[in-house]
């Protein structure tokens, strides 16, 4: 353990469960992304997770040993939850900003979130994030112009489900924000959810220097099939949460529309593709968005014409060939069924799916300006 004099003002947790991990670069951007800060003020901990801190140890040079903390986390569970919840429980820092140990943080990065923390009395700061490979990230689909002191329901914040960036562990910790150690996967919406839902102000750092998703990070999580109950336990899990009770309706139905669109149909097409799509999962889905449906009032009113076409097909169970042309149906965001809901008056609702195209259009451009603008705070 590395004897520190003082709390640090941040503390970058990096998991790590494997020693086949490239620990060394993420600790190394890291250590380059606060640069400007007092001596001290800037930690990295590395938290081992089926691991002994002997092994991560030995995971970093020389140099980083001399200047990383490393500390065990019970060896429970098969995602972050567990090692990002012990760190959040032993940090004595102001903020926390966690990096998966697949990745990197841009130089300056966290030096950056802090100025606008700082600055503004931001609870969280959402970074930008962007990708070793092609893949353009638009999450969040904030409003046009907009980048700070965002809502989490008309800035669509749902849409970003990773816990990056900084965040005050005082309103955390709070708020009761926790990742969930039960689910198999999605294990971040626990935790983002209570920070949207119990932030006094919430800020994003469009622009680079942000947060760098590494290509070889792909093969981090296995994508075998899950039963569908499994590939959206993290939504349904919430309802259990102490925080959640308070949470208004509205944001309720924006993050549920965001699960749908973005988890529980993928899970569908995926059992398909994968062969384990049969009756019972058929059965299975049709329970299972049921329940989501359940989950606010409303929320099959912003749903697409095609959405709900998949939704009914569960029921019967329809065959292969049929629920795939379904499925394909609804991301042609070029035709009335992907866009316009069943009922017209709802088609310009804001988690509608006319205006979620169309928001997330612009903040495709936002992402190329960003990426070739860089920071402008």
């Amino acid at each position: 353990m590395v004897e520190h004099p003082q709390p640090p003002l941040v503390d970058i947790v990096i998991p790590v469960h494997s020693t086949s991990r490239p620990l060394q670069r993420a600790v190394s951007s890291a250590l380059r992304a606060a640069p400007g800060t007092a001596p001290g003020q800037c930690r990295v901990t590395a938290v081992a997770h089926h691991l002994t801190a002997e092994q991560v140890h030995s995971m970093l040079s020389v140099e980083q040993r001399a200047v990383v903390d490393v500390i065990e986390s019970e060896d429970r569970g098969s995602t972050a939850a567990v090692p990002r919840n012990e760190a959040l429980r032993r940090t004595s820092a102001r903020y926390i900003s966690f990096l998966d140990s697949d990745d990197t943080l841009d130089p300056g990065a966290v030096t950056r979130w802090l100025r606008i923390a700082e600055r503004r009395g931001s609870d969280l700061v959402m970074p930008f994030q962007h990708h070793e490979n092609p893949r353009v990230d638009i999450t969040p689909i904030v409003r046009p112009l907009r980048r700070s002191d965002l809502d989490p329901v008309k800035d669509r914040l749902g849409y970003r489900s990773s816990a990056f960036g900084l965040v005050r562990v005082d309103a955390a910790r709070q708020m009761g924000a926790r990742f969930d150690e039960s689910v198999r996967t999605g294990e971040d919406q626990s935790f983002v959810m209570a920070l949207y839902a119990g932030s006094r102000r919430i800020d994003s750092a469009p622009g680079t220097p942000g947060y760098l998703v590494h290509a070889d990070a792909d093969a981090r999580v296995s994508r075998q099939s899950l039963p569908v109950r499994d590939e959206v336990a993290a939504a349904l899990d919430l309802t259990r949460e102490p925080w959640f009770a308070g949470v208004p309706d509205e944001l309720k139905r924006a993050y549920i529309l965001k699960y749908i669109r973005v988890n529980f149909f993928p899970a569908l097409e995926h059992a398909v593709r994968s062969g384990a799509w049969d009756a019972h999962y058929a059965r299975s889905g049709n329970a299972v968005f049921e329940e989501l449906t359940q989950y606010a009032p409303h929320v099959t009113d912003q749903l697409s014409r095609a959405d709900l076409r998949v939704a009914r097909l569960l029921s019967p169970g329809a065959g292969e060939r049929e629920l795939l042309a379904a499925l394909a149906e609804r991301r042609r965001y070029t035709t009335p069924g992907a866009l316009l809901t069943e009922r017209w008056t709802r088609v310009l609702g804001r988690q509608a799916p006319l205006r979620v195209v169309a928001a997330s259009a612009v903040q495709m451009l936002r992402y190329r300006w960003a990426l070739a603008a860089g920071s402008r705070n």
